[in-house]
């Protein structure tokens, strides 16, 4: 799975791996049901996502054939799946935790931004310690 990636994605994706257990864990810990619920599930959604997103841009390089329509279905997948997973979460925010409906689904629209933030963070993590180094 990840001998695809390029370097630089992989540790982003590891970094946004780690964030993913954490902030949930700090969720159960501080019974904040928006982090150990929602953001577990917008995290699990960016992971899924960065994976189809990867082997789609494989598949459209590899199969020269129809590259736009291959580009557009590879993201009408992934939106789906966004969306589903935001319905998921609505639905199951209503009969669990009728008190935290919209927060649940601020806080896996967070987690969904998960890679994105841990691509920052391995981007500025990377700038701050070799400019240190020198």
């Amino acid at each position: 799975m990840l001998e695809k990636m390029p370097p630089n994605i992989k540790s982003a994706y590891i970094i946004s791996i780690f964030t993913m257990i954490f902030f949930p864990l700090l969720g159960i810990f501080f019974n904040c049901v928006e982090l150990y619920f929602g953001y577990l599930v917008g995290a699990i959604i960016s992971t899924i996502n960065i994976n189809l997103l990867i082997n789609g841009v494989e598949k459209i390089l590899f199969f020269q054939d129809k590259p736009k329509l291959r580009g557009n279905l590879e993201y009408l997948k992934r939106m789906a799946i966004f969306c589903l997973g935001m319905f998921i979460v609505g639905k199951i925010s209503q009969k669990y935790f009728p008190n935290h409906v919209l927060t649940n689904i601020l806080g896996t629209g967070i987690g969904v931004l998960n890679f994105k933030f841990s691509y920052l963070l391995y981007h500025f993590g990377k700038k701050f310690f070799s400019k240190n180094k020198e």
